[in-house]
């Protein structure tokens, strides 16, 4: 007599199988919120990574403090990586302008600056100096570090699911996300 598993004892392992794979795998749904501030936040870094291989001091120019890397907040959903003369970064990966990226259209969210951040957000730029502390007032610069940041910049990002806030610290520029 041959032993071999019955239909029914197979349909019944595939069914225990896949109500196992529904309860313990994770829910694999997006958070369009969280990959902006992700995006954000790398950007960010990037800015502060440029400044601080790049540096700007010319001998032979007496505002080159003026020529740093900075993020421009060009609305509240689109920013730009640029430097002087409107010079802008290029996507590492894409090797593309980082010109105008909007946070809207990638991801359906909006950016609010606070604390720290106010003055830079009134003009909309903060740039970083060659050893990576941000720097507000940029484009109203009256000396190489007169207006470098003194409180938390609190960026919330908000969109369709739960606001994210990103908080840039001063003095060493690290970026959280809370």
């Amino acid at each position: 007599m041959k032993k071999a598993f019955t239909m029914l004892e197979l349909i019944m392992v595939i069914v225990i199988i896949g109500i196992l794979a529904a309860v313990i795998m994770p829910r694999t749904g997006s958070n369009k919120t969280a990959e902006a501030a992700v995006k954000l936040i790398s950007d960010i870094r990037y800015t502060q990574h440029l400044a601080m291989i790049d540096d700007k001091f010319d001998s032979n120019n007496a505002n080159w403090y003026k020529n740093i890397w900075r993020i421009r907040f060009d609305t509240n959903t689109s920013y730009s990586i640029v430097s002087d003369n409107n010079k802008f970064a290029k996507d590492p990966i894409t090797k593309e302008d980082m010109n105008d990226t909007d946070l809207n259209t990638l991801y359906g969210v909006a950016v609010f600056a606070s604390g720290g951040c106010v003055q830079a957000a009134a003009n909309g730029i903060v740039g970083f100096d060659h050893i990576g502390r941000p720097i507000v007032n940029v484009p109203n610069l009256t000396s190489p570090y007169s207006d470098l940041m003194i409180t938390d910049c609190i960026v919330t990002i908000t969109g369709d699911g739960p606001n994210v806030v990103l908080t840039l610290r001063p003095e060493t520029g690290y970026v959280s996300m809370q």
